[in-house]
């Protein structure tokens, strides 16, 4: 990077500086508190490098795993071992679980700007457009939790750069880079595992004629594919000869979601015009495109997509609502642009940037669709740049421009600090890190710990996994043999109802309240509560020798 680095004039470099600085700022403040807890995921990957770094082994005792078991969810590997020298310079805790990926989408700005400029984008377009990436609320909130989808893109954006400069340099180790980065991203997150081999055969194609020169160096290509092939074969036996990949597939496909269930026929047709016009393929087509379409509503975009609070109430979406010109203009111009390339480049990602989110269960997921973002990043860099001479020639209006974006940003930060954490900290399971710090410091004082495996404030009608997060905050020893399921040792995780279970003396019973209502317990059996930061309880702590 330093030569492009030493293209930049002192301002510029300033700029960018500062630009990082921004996005360092806006995913690192308070990283260990917001989200709000850790959620079942981060409790997984921390505790799994943790067991890595240890033992060379995962929480299953496999060596080295490339596809980590988990709670049968099979995560990928890349998080997992990114985390590893995190948590061996800060300890188990919740800042090096979510630092290395806080930092990867802090880089991601970065690398956005150099991309855009490689693209051929103007000087105030790629500022603007690193500047809008560092601050846009979609990125940030997925940088600031162990999100797989981020380092995903942050390979996919790095090994674009380095493709668009091997073009320029043609040379043959940033064209191995650039596949190598590519292949990593396969190992990164689900969604790339179906975008990225046709995203590269797309910049294989449009680039072809500027990859010529690959021909002249036959003779070194085969080497230069080698990291490639190394990161390649591994995956494709697990996607082909194991249940890994092919599981996590079926687990979020759409073929589960009930109101595609309730509408196939299973090839049992009522006649030759339903088994022609309203076969399986097509229902299950027409219901894909519904899900596609649904990403293109400029309410998700704009009003709602973040889903930081409940229907009904003001939300924040994808992008800030100020921007709505910026990037309409910016679609505009790219459509009419007159770099083919860059064109090409746009349009593809605008189409097919949804398609993997699309392919699966939840309507408009903005993590799965995150591989989406740099689409509109390319958008406002072109919609700035093609605005910029005006604004410039009416300061009035880019002062009414800056001030509104303050307010978008003002308002994004309190509705991501103050409000989301109110609205679903249960769905961050809450409560839990309380829960495992307690049984920590005071399971010496108990024969039996029980402890419930549902929570909610209005029905118990979520179902988490506290033996996760006892592992993870108590910091149990990874080469103890449990499964943390059913419980280990004097801890047992089960579902409970206080009127039917017989607890023994001498127990801690931790429960919803729903498990253990507080008009049911004694008050004097009551050693501790815990509620959520809406002022809904959440659990309640008995101690069963208090028993009158």
């Amino acid at each position: 990077m330093a030569f492009l680095i030493g293209k930049l004039w002192k301002k510029e470099i300033f700029y960018i500086l500062l630009i990082f600085g921004v996005a360092l700022f806006a995913r690192f403040y308070k990283l260990s508190q917001h989200p709000v807890s850790l959620s079942m995921d981060e409790v997984s990957i921390g505790y799994n490098a943790y067991s890595i770094l240890k033992t060379g082994r995962d929480e299953w005792g496999q060596s080295f795993p490339l596809a980590f078991r988990s709670v049968g969810d099979y995560k990928p590997p890349v998080n997992i071992y990114l985390t590893v020298p995190s948590i061996a310079f800060f300890g188990l805790t919740e800042f090096a679980v979510r630092a290395p990926v806080a930092l990867l989408g802090s880089l991601s700005v970065i690398v956005f700007i150099f991309l855009l400029k490689e693209l051929e984008v103007k000087r105030i377009g790629y500022l603007f457009g690193g500047f809008w990436l560092a601050i846009v609320a979609w990125h940030i909130h997925f940088s600031r939790g162990s999100f797989e989808a981020v380092t995903a893109l942050f390979f996919i954006l790095l090994g674009v750069l380095w493709f668009l400069i091997c073009i320029r340099k043609k040379s043959l180790i940033y064209f191995s880079f650039s596949l190598a980065l590519f292949a990593l991203s396969l190992w990164a997150y689900h969604a790339e595992r179906l975008f990225t081999p046709f995203f590269l055969l797309f910049l294989l194609f449009i680039y072809r004629k500027d990859l010529g020169f690959l021909v002249k160096k036959k003779e070194k290509l085969f080497i230069s594919l080698i990291p490639f092939i190394v990161l390649i074969i591994p995956f494709i036996h697990l996607t082909f000869f194991t249940k890994v990949v092919q599981e996590r597939a079926i687990s979020t496909s759409i073929l589960r979601e009930q109101s595609l269930i309730r509408e196939l026929n299973y090839g049992k047709y009522q006649s030759t015009g339903e088994a022609v016009f309203d076969n399986d393929l097509y229902l299950i087509f027409r219901h894909f495109l519904g899900k596609y379409l649904n990403y293109f509503d400029l309410r998700f975009w704009f009003w709602k997509g973040m889903q930081y609070t409940p229907p009904g109430f003001l939300d924040v979406g994808l992008f800030y609502a100020v921007d709505i010109l910026v990037i309409l203009v910016g679609i505009y111009s790219l459509i009419i642009h007159k770099n083919k390339n860059l064109r090409s480049l746009a349009i593809f990602w605008f189409f097919v940037g949804p398609i993997p989110a699309a392919f699966t269960m939840n309507e408009q997921h903005p993590l799965r669709a995150l591989i989406w973002i740099p689409f509109f990043g390319i958008s406002a860099a072109a919609g700035f740049e093609a605005t910029y001479n005006f604004l410039k020639r009416n300061k009035k209006y880019l002062f009414v421009y800056v001030l509104l974006l303050l307010i978008n940003i003002i308002y994004f930060a309190d509705i991501y600090l103050r409000q989301f954490p109110r609205f679903f900290s249960e769905s961050w399971q809450y409560g839990y890190k309380e829960i495992s710090l307690y049984v920590c410091q005071n399971q010496d004082r108990y024969d039996n710990i029980y402890i419930t495996d549902t929570f909610g404030s209005i029905v118990p009608n979520n179902t988490g996994l506290p033996g996760l997060y006892i592992l993870f905050y108590c910091k149990i020893d990874p080469t103890a043999h449990f499964t943390f399921n059913s419980g280990f040792e004097k801890i047992k995780i089960k579902r409970m109802v206080w009127d039917k279970d017989n607890f023994p003396e001498n127990s801690l019973v931790i429960g919803s309240y729903w498990d253990l209502p507080p008009d049911k317990v004694e008050k004097s059996m009551i050693v501790k509560k815990v509620d959520y930061p809406s002022g809904k309880p959440a659990f309640i702590f008995v101690d069963t020798t208090r028993r009158s």
